[in-house]
């Protein structure tokens, strides 16, 4: 279906349900005004949304915010690419200035600061290169660069600018849209306008009715009064990275019944009540014979979806944005705060450049808790990515032998291999079982 716009290619893909002809001579019949109407009348008024699914678009998305690329990697259903902080030098010049913020008394506070961490972190990347090449005078030129992008990111504030390329089908992008429109942070919401604009060249009919949700907008409004209601005096009692605080304690009964249930006549009850019944041996033999071929490039059966986990997560912010792609985990985030204190690298320590770090933490800290007084969300543009927050996810067995073995993997940040390493350990302590056919990399 090459050479037609994405409405087009929706339509044929839709009237293929009730035409018996193929998909070239459907197309062949269709033009961007017929196309139009199919949509008004079956997507739009009828509802029939999914036939929007077929039209898919690529947006490249240039000088945003950190902070805003997590709210449009919120959602789900779509691909990214994001310029890398671990391979790229950020330029000290450009990050997001808020208007709400540059209007108010904090406007030099903001900037100060602001310019003050962007300027350390240009000076530290000079000094930390020395560093590297003195102790690795064998390592080449990239991997010296890579290796000091790679400690030095963790002072880049989230409002530093960056560039992200999605693809996204209309459906899912119109619910994007719709949050970015409502959301609070006005960039987000300019960000939402112009992806529409961009969006409505080429898909007009299937995101044209985007707009400030009120459901969405009030309903987040009055759950965030609730929260503070309830829980604003109270302390965080736990500083763990990970925390498994829910998962199926049944999960190999579970596991045994959906491995059989395929190739069996019975109804699931029926066979979980003989498998309840089994053995130990016998279960751990049908287990054994779904997991032992896994070779490296495999993904275990689907039937692991069946168990799911849920883990609590402390993380600072720079390895929460690698963690946070994996869109098979249902999220749930915190906004950004420096309750929870900071990661520091070990290599700028023994570089000797501590103070420094932690004087622009400290600043940080100072300008967020300043500022926060009074725009609370804007506030969270000063925080470095060595701030660390919180995230709630749960996943399926299926994904989480994925997550540990890529995220323990030895190329992997440190931080983030740290978290995979407690999530394999939260299940090899609850269930070894299943444990042992995690891959996790932990040298």
């Amino acid at each position: 279906m090459t050479g037609l716009s994405p409405e087009v290619v929706a339509v044929a893909f839709a009237k293929c349900s009730r035409s018996p002809e193929p998909f070239d001579k459907i197309a062949a019949e269709l033009n961007a005004d017929k196309s139009r109407k199919f949509h008004e009348k079956w997507v739009i008024g009828y509802g029939h949304s999914s036939v929007a699914e077929h039209a898919v678009l690529s947006l490249a998305i240039e000088n945003i915010s950190i902070l805003a690329t997590k709210v449009i990697e919120d959602n789900r259903l779509a691909s990214y690419t994001e310029k890398s902080t671990r391979y790229q030098l950020y330029d000290k010049e450009h990050y997001y200035k808020p208007r709400r913020i540059l209007e108010s008394k904090f406007s030099k506070t903001y900037l100060e600061t602001c310019d003050f961490i962007m300027n350390t972190y240009t000076d530290l990347f000079s000094k930390m290169m020395l560093f590297f090449k003195k102790k690795f005078p064998n390592a080449k030129e990239l991997e010296l660069k890579n290796k000091t992008c790679d400690i030095v990111r963790y002072l880049l504030p989230v409002a530093s600018l960056t560039n992200l390329g999605m693809t996204i089908n209309a459906r899912n992008l119109e619910y994007a849209i719709v949050k970015l429109l409502t959301h609070p942070l006005e960039e987000m919401q300019e960000i939402g306008k112009e992806i529409k604009e961009a969006a409505l060249k080429v898909v007009p009919t299937l995101i044209k009715y985007t707009q400030y949700n009120k459901y969405l907008g009030e309903t987040l409004n009055e759950m965030e009064k609730l929260a503070k209601e309830k829980l604003a005096d109270k302390k965080a009692l736990n500083k763990d990275g990970v925390t498994l605080v829910e998962y199926d304690s049944d999960a190999e009964n579970k596991l045994v019944t959906a491995l059989l249930y395929r190739f069996s006549k019975l109804p699931y009850n029926q066979i979980k009540k003989i498998v309840e019944d089994m053995n130990p041996d016998e279960k751990v033999k049908i287990i054994d014979e779904s997991l032992k071929r896994l070779g490296k490039f495999d993904r275990p059966l689907r039937e692991l979806e069946h168990i799911s986990y849920t883990f609590d997560i402390l993380i600072d912010y720079g390895a929460f944005r690698d963690i946070q792609r994996h869109r098979m985990v249902t999220q749930t985030n915190q906004e950004f705060t420096v309750e929870h204190g900071y990661s520091i690298p070990d290599e700028l320590i023994e570089a000797g450049f501590k103070d420094l770090f932690v004087e622009c933490m400290e600043k940080a800290k100072k300008a967020f808790l300043e500022i926060s007084k009074e725009l609370p969300k804007e506030a969270q543009y000063v925080i470095p990515l060595a701030y660390k927050k919180r995230v709630l996810m749960k996943m399926d067995l299926r994904e989480l032998f994925h997550i540990i073995k890529l995220r323990s993997s030895k190329q992997g940040h440190i931080s983030y291999r740290k978290i995979a390493w407690q999530m394999y350990d939260a299940i090899k302590e609850k269930q070894p079982l299943l444990a042992k056919y995690i891959e996790v990399d932990k040298s």
